[in-house]
């Protein structure tokens, strides 16, 4: 009885923990969620956030249809189209978009309108 008692007790605990774990994304190995440039952090009144989710990337109001994910050791280049809140798909910005992951919680953002940035996760 007492070990049943002790387990229940010891899993109630880990659960919170197993609740709130962020699933890493399927296009780059790093947690969804909103990243901020390690300069200024999630704080920053004019944070250029970058969200990485499931399959696609985002900035700010701007969402990033991920069309291909080329792999080259710890860097990813991925060809975005960029489409504007509001906008259609038609009306969208292509880009080659750079990330050199660092661990599974912030990576070096580029791409062909900014210089290279390390992006740490807020979410």
């Amino acid at each position: 009885m007492n070990k049943t008692v002790a387990a229940l007790i010891v899993s109630s605990l880990l659960l919170p923990d197993m609740s709130l774990a962020e699933p890493l994304s399927s296009i780059l190995p790093v947690q969804t969620g909103a990243y901020a440039p390690a300069e200024g952090g999630c704080d920053a009144a004019a944070a250029a956030f970058i969200y990485i989710e499931d399959k696609a990337i985002g900035a700010n109001k701007t969402a990033g249809k991920v069309t291909s994910v080329k792999h080259e050791g710890a860097s990813y280049v991925l060809d975005v189209l960029w489409i504007e809140a509001g906008s259609d798909e038609a009306d969208g910005d292509r880009d080659t978009v750079r990330i050199d992951v660092k661990d599974d919680r912030s990576f070096y953002f580029s791409n062909s309108a900014s210089k290279r940035t390390l992006m740490r996760w807020c979410s």
